[in-house]
């Protein structure tokens, strides 16, 4: 016995199993890696094999069906199977032995990724960091439990009816979603969570950095760790834009250095609500590999629970493609891997057509730049409009614009124009430009 193996206690694992169903039921959860002994592995996929039939998995059957695949020699023979069960005391133990089991294979996969590591490290044409990224997952896959898992429909339904539960008993308290702060849309989406690409297309002069900071800063309210990539803005103008959120100083005195004693006041005031927030910000990042370094740079450094990017056309292929489509598909679905990979939500803003400027009409996915792989790529797409007053159909609606307006402020079309889990739709909220904030509507407002 060593750290990397332990045959006893994977004898008493398999032949529990052969002599009780509770036990059984465990086992053959297992992957057939878990066991060091080549024996053993074939033992439990014959119990498995057995198990998937309906069968009874006992003394007998067991030697039946090794017996006819010619396996029964290999385990060395017959009188291996009785070893198994003899040498089990009680299967009140299994569960502690299906443990020790795993954790030796798990000592097993992180010596051969640390073999891997040694091997790839010594082949110069290797990219380092892409060798440390595949190292990083492969780790993180071990402490997952590792291997493929598949999951039946019946046990599929029993849990996603016991999680709906779950969230039902613990109604506001935090989970791994992220909540966008911005209630319509929350309802629509659920929230952000899992590997979800959400665009966000606007015509220029819109908000679209602005309607996406303010969802990344209700992230960081949430405690959660942000990545921030620009290749717009300077991290000192992002700062500014956050200082007249959180102050409530107006960005046009804080950016004229015309501060008013209040003003500074209030600037001093904010510092400590800003200091509290985990957002990093990347003002490099002009390729998907260049994010991919960033994103892996912070979730080796503590975690990462959501990228922003600002914003998508601006970013550069790292291949030579024959036109910009081509490329910006390599972006839009390498940004899609990257989510997938760390498990988290990516925002990315995308620039839309201006159009005819005699047209005066809400824009659609159509109207982003280079749009096919990003419409396909993406599992919600939001559309951002700045709507004229003879837009609005609505009477309501005319009266907030007008309302919004006398306060320095604008009414936003919303439009949830895609959503793969969710609600597709149409708000409206408040864009406040000199404090650089979006805000609901209240109850009492046109929605």
């Amino acid at each position: 016995m060593n750290a990397y193996t332990n045959i006893e206690a994977e004898i008493n694992v398999l032949g529990a199993a052969m002599q009780d169903d509770k036990a059984l039921k465990a086992v053959v959860e297992m992957d057939p890696d878990d066991f060091s002994e080549p024996a053993h592995r074939l033992i439990l996929n014959a119990m498995k094999d057995l198990n998937r039939a309906g069968t009874p998995v006992d003394l007998v059957t067991m030697y039946t069906e090794l017996q006819k695949s010619n396996r029964i020699e290999i385990i060395g023979g017959a009188a291996y199977l009785p070893k198994l069960i003899s040498s089990v005391v009680t299967t009140a133990n299994v569960k502690s032995y299906i443990r020790i089991v795993r954790e030796c294979a798990t000592r097993r996969r992180l010596r051969g990724i640390g073999e891997s590591l040694i091997q790839a490290s010594a082949e110069p044409e290797k990219n380092v960091d892409e060798i440390r990224e595949t190292a990083a997952l492969d780790i993180r896959k071990v402490k997952g439990d590792g291997g493929i898992k598949l999951v039946n429909q019946e046990q599929a339904v029993i849990d996603t009816y016991e999680q709906l539960s779950d969230a039902q008993k613990r109604e506001d308290q935090p989970d791994n979603r992220i909540m966008t702060g911005l209630g319509p849309l929350d309802k629509m989406t659920g929230g952000l969570y899992g590997s979800k690409l959400m665009i966000i297309g606007a015509r220029p002069s819109v908000g679209k950095s602005i309607f996406a900071m303010t969802i990344c800063l209700n992230a960081a309210k949430q405690g959660k760790r942000v990545l921030y990539i620009t290749m717009e803005m300077k991290v000192n103008e992002l700062m500014e834009r956050e200082f007249a959120s959180a102050s409530m100083v107006n960005l046009s005195e804080i950016t004229s250095g015309e501060i008013s004693e209040d003003g500074w006041m209030k600037l001093a005031e904010s510092i400590p609500t800003l200091v509290s927030r985990q957002i990093f910000y990347c003002t490099d990042g002009y390729t998907v590999e260049d994010i991919r370094r960033a994103a892996f740079m912070l979730y080796e450094d503590g975690g990462i629970d959501l990228i922003c990017v600002d914003y998508l056309q601006l970013l550069e292929g790292s291949k030579k493609r024959s036109n910009r489509q081509e490329e910006v598909s390599d972006i839009s679905r390498g940004l899609k891997r990257l989510a997938q990979e760390l498990n988290i939500p990516i925002i990315a803003l995308s620039q839309l057509n201006r159009g005819n400027a005699k047209e005066k009409r809400p824009p659609t996915m159509n109207d982003a730049r280079e749009s096919g792989a990003i419409e396909q790529d993406a599992n919600i797409f939001l559309l951002l409009h700045d709507p004229d007053v003879d837009e609005l159909k609505n009477e309501d609606l005319r009266r907030l614009h007008k309302n919004l307006g006398d306060r320095g402020m604008k009414l936003i079309y919303v439009n949830v124009d895609k959503n793969r889990q969710g609600r597709k739709g149409i708000f409206y909220i408040a864009f406040d430009g000199d404090h650089m904030r979006f805000l609901p509507l209240k109850k009492e407002d046109p929605q």
